[in-house]
């Protein structure tokens, strides 16, 4: 079955200001190598599928700085959302206009902002992914190992495999406290929810119009009146049949300044240079 890439490039990062702003959110940041995430992203995914099969879903105040970020991909690739409403009326308009120009297809959505250290590893783990997204009814996500009792991101509760190196989910979880975090490490059948989520367009329609009916009836038109949803709340935790596999590739949502450092980046250089 043919794939997409939907990279959701929307969010105003306020969480790095003032290293962001509303007007440059982290995924524009050009501190990665001289590069932003967003381009990193791009340079991930197309690696594993067609450019003109490539899809940015950001806010109307986005599209210059997305082409500007990524000029190979078709103009045509970039779909805005008219309102800020999260991310699953975005995710939700950009997959039907998916299956709409090229029938059914299985579909990764990819956050923009997110770091990845071991490229090779991530294909690895998004091969695996699209190839039992591709074969089943599933929607599949990506858990990543945790390495510490992180407090600021979701968890992955896991079951046991469907198949080799395919884990039945069980549930999510919302971010812990540290010492439910703590057990969530000793027990060792959590991972990290890194927003990373893989299906095929009809699975993901019928889905939707169960689990979000007026999701499910999203337009350009009536946009403006969707419910302010994540994808998480609207259509994952009500999912029946939620795989996932474990990934390990150095990956980080580089929330905050410290996680910036723990990736390399010289916070204190870029903050001299934001206030001079």
């Amino acid at each position: 079955m043919n794939r997409a890439a939907l990279i959701l490039a929307g969010g105003a990062g306020t969480r790095l200001r003032p290293l962001s702003s509303d007007e440059n959110p982290k995924q524009f940041l050009r501190i990665f190598d001289g590069q932003s995430l967003l381009q990193k992203t791009f340079a991930r995914i197309a690696c594993m599928v067609p450019v003109d099969a490539i899809y940015i879903s950001t806010n109307d105040e986005y599209r210059d700085q997305c082409r500007e970020h990524v000029p190979q991909l078709p103009d045509t690739n970039i779909l805005t959302e008219p309102a800020r409403r999260n991310n699953a009326p975005a995710i939700a308009l950009c997959c039907f206009e998916i299956e709409r120009r090229h029938g059914e297809m299985v579909v990764a959505a990819l956050p923009s902002d997110h770091f990845v250290g071991n490229e090779n590893e991530f294909r690895r783990v998004l091969e695996r992914a699209y190839d039992f997204a591709a074969r089943s009814e599933y929607f599949v996500t990506i858990g990543i190992e945790p390495t510490a009792p992180e407090t600021a991101y979701g968890y992955l509760k896991l079951d046991g495999e469907i198949e080799p190196g395919v884990i039945r989910l069980q549930r999510f979880t919302e971010k812990p406290s540290l010492d439910v975090a703590k057990q969530f490490l000793r027990a060792g059948n959590y991972a990290w929810n890194a927003g990373i989520f893989i299906w095929r367009t009809s699975v993901f329609r019928q889905e939707l119009e169960k689990a979000a009916p007026v999701i499910a009836a999203v337009t350009r038109q009536n946009y403006e009146s969707m419910p302010n949803l994540s994808i998480d709340y609207a259509l994952m935790e009500k999912a029946s049949r939620v795989a996932a596999i474990r990934g390990d590739f150095g990956w980080s949502d580089v929330g905050s300044f410290d996680a910036l450092k723990r990736v390399g980046i010289d916070v204190d250089a870029l903050l001299r240079e934001t206030s001079s």
